[in-house]
Order: C-alpha cells, then structure tokens, then sequence
C-alpha cells in the first residue's frame, strides 16, 4: 500500500466502526494524544480517553446499522504528515422507530510514527441555519 491508500483505509475503517457502533475499535487509528473538537458541547477533547469516556452522555441510543458515510473526502499526503476533508451523512433510528440524519463537515490532520499513519486532529463540524 502507498500513504494514500493507507489513510483512505484508515478513515474507511474509522468510519466504518462508528457505522457499526464498535466503540472499542473507533479510535483504533487516534493518537492517545489527539484534540477532538466536535459538534456537541465540550466541544474540545483531549486525548483519546477524555473522548471515549463523553460517548454515553451523547451517543443516542439507536438500533440496527446507523448511516454513517464518508463523501467527497479529500487527502493531501506529505512524507510524514497529511491531511484530509470532506462530508459525513451520518443518522440512524431511535428504539420508538423514528429516524433522524445529517451532514456534517468533516477534517483529519495526520502524523506518520513509527511507520503507521494516526490521527492527531478531528474537527467535526455542522452548519447552522
């Protein structure tokens, strides 16, 4: 595999397990030391546990497969660092059978250590309006 194939894998795979709700492989490709900032309030996450532990106090409780598609992902590749943006659809339905979905705007920055290609940055964000 080549740094682009590589990190288009690895965002896949990220998606992917958040699609399926496999919480314990959705920062598998995170630094321990990655910010976060995201649409819901803290808004900013340190760290890969500061992240994990927010899960249960906003993730709503869905059933079945949830959407969560990656498009028009963008990446730029360096020797050892890169980045990439794009569109996530993202939703799914509650356990009263309601669904509910969005866009979001999505940014990864990127460090190759060690060899394996990690995600130091997440910015996730949704329009207003």
């Amino acid at each position: 595999m080549n740094n682009l194939t590589d990190i288009q894998s690895l965002l896949e795979q990220w998606a992917h397990s958040t699609r399926m709700g496999e919480q314990d492989s959705i920062l598998n490709n995170h630094s321990e030391s990655v910010v976060i900032y995201d649409v819901l309030p803290p808004m900013k996450y340190e760290g890969v546990e500061e992240y994990r532990k927010s899960w249960d106090e906003w993730q709503p409780e869905t059933t079945g497969e949830n959407i969560f598609d990656l498009h028009e992902v963008k990446i730029t590749v360096g020797h050892d660092v890169a980045f990439a943006y794009g569109f996530i659809h993202c939703g799914g339905t509650l356990p009263d059978g309601k669904t509910f979905e969005d866009w979001v705007r999505a940014t990864f920055c990127l460090e190759k250590q060690n060899g394996k290609w990690l995600i130091t940055h997440q910015h996730i964000s949704m329009p207003r309006g």
